[in-house]
């Protein structure tokens, strides 16, 4: 960017939505000029991103009067990067945090989206049913599985869309596009297949594993097979509830070493997992008894710098720390698969036949999963309120959205005994 243009362009902008006033003014991804200032460490431009910010500071905080009605709101998923002074009363002082939507919002915007396509099911039935299978998703998420929905129905000629064509849909918003030209030599065929039969067996008797969905050794996006889980919508974990799911993620490369005697590469992503969740645990969440209770800022992702607010000797027993709770987790899911052998080779060998086992196919080999789970939608919301989200506005606000011709002859009607008068 050149030097002023800039603060100019803020200018204009405030300048036209004051010239259409009363108006909102919507700045999306703030972050990329409200950055803190010196958080660039000297890289060039900085200074030009800097003068823009003040600009906008100037433009909002009144130092420019103006009697017009300008109301500013901007969004972005870093809020921590931004400078204390966008911040301050008078700028952006009311934070509204929007987190992806809970199951009943899920099912809410299912609907809006389900509205246009062509189907012969329950569109209510369906939009909860499918609310409960995609936990985690935004807006844009559901968006895309309608549509893919309606896509694969196209491709397969079909006169509607079907409970098949959505359940597709959300494995290849969630996994990928499947890819049928990719061939596996049989051995590499043979170690997918053990190696996501040791994921499923494993969570299949670890308590607090997510339940599973399906799990298919068809390569899709970037792995070569996947296990498809349904997590809970749960907003605290205890350690003893994380420390499964490290177990449940090393099941992988655990069943590798037990029935090849060496592993692979295919374990890298659960790697990079199970190092993140061992970190979290020791610097974020305090579970650490050596470290103790304390809780450290951690990098994110497109930090140019970031200095550790902790000593040389406190990072090394981090480390020390973090390798003793992954080995910790390695030795667990070693004894738990060396006792569960019999049941990684039905699985592996099922898998290898049919190459996709649902739920029902993992019941059918390894019995009820011992623990209690939710699966379904009324399941889910039982106990909180009721079966759909609760849109309802406060009193003061109910009539906000009425036409202004509606609301302004209702204010033009005479009251009684002023006739006349």
């Amino acid at each position: 960017m050149f030097v002023g243009v800039g603060p100019a362009r803020v200018r204009d902008m405030f300048a036209m939505a004051r010239k259409n006033s009363p108006c909102i003014l919507f700045i999306d991804e703030i972050d990329a000029v409200g950055r803190k200032r010196g958080s660039r460490g000297g890289i060039g431009g900085h200074s030009e991103q800097e003068n823009t910010l003040n600009q906008l500071l100037v433009e909002m905080d009144g130092f420019t009067t103006d009697e017009s009605s300008v109301i500013v709101v901007a969004a972005t998923n870093r809020v921590d990067i931004l400078d204390p002074a966008l911040l301050r009363p008078g700028r952006f002082d009311r934070q509204i945090y929007v987190p992806v939507p809970d199951i009943k919002g899920r099912a809410s915007i299912f609907r809006v989206h389900l509205n246009p396509l062509k189907t012969s099911l329950n569109k209510k039935e369906l939009s909860r049913r499918l609310a409960a299978l995609t936990p985690g998703f935004s807006g844009a998420d559901i968006a895309n599985v309608c549509n893919e929905a309606a896509l694969i129905a196209a491709r397969d000629a079909g006169e509607e869309i079907s409970v098949k064509d959505f359940d597709k849909a959300i494995e290849r918003v969630v996994a990928g596009m499947e890819k049928k030209s990719q061939v596996l030599q049989p051995e590499e065929k043979k170690t997918v297949a053990y190696h996501e039969a040791g994921h499923a067996v494993a969570g299949w008797f670890l308590e607090h594993a997510d339940p599973l969905l399906k799990v298919s050794i068809i390569p899709r996006g970037k792995g070569l097979g996947y296990a498809q889980y349904l997590p809970k919508e749960q907003y605290l974990y205890s350690k003893e509830q994380l420390l499964d799911r490290m177990c449940m993620t090393l099941g992988g490369r655990v069943s590798e070493e037990i029935f090849f005697g060496r592993i692979t590469t295919g374990a890298q992503d659960d790697l990079q997992k199970i190092t993140q969740m061992a970190y979290s645990q020791v610097v974020k969440f305090g579970m650490s008894s050596k470290i103790g209770p304390l809780s450290f800022q951690t990098a994110q992702p497109g930090d140019l710098t970031f200095d550790k607010p902790y000593s040389e000797a406190t990072a090394q027993m981090i480390d020390q720390e973090v390798r003793e709770l992954v080995n910790s987790a390695l030795t667990r899911t070693r004894e738990l698969l060396l006792s569960k052998q019999v049941d990684i080779e039905k699985v592996a060998k099922r898998l290898l036949e049919k190459e996709i086992l649902a739920r029902e196919d993992m019941v059918e080999l390894l019995g009820k999963r011992p623990f209690a789970e939710k699966q379904t939608y009324e399941e889910f919301v039982s106990g909180t309120g009721g079966m759909d989200e609760d849109t309802s506005l406060p009193k003061g606000l109910e009539s906000w959205n009425k036409p202004k011709e509606a609301s302004s002859k209702e204010n033009e009607r005479p009251t009684a005994g002023t006739e006349g008068a």
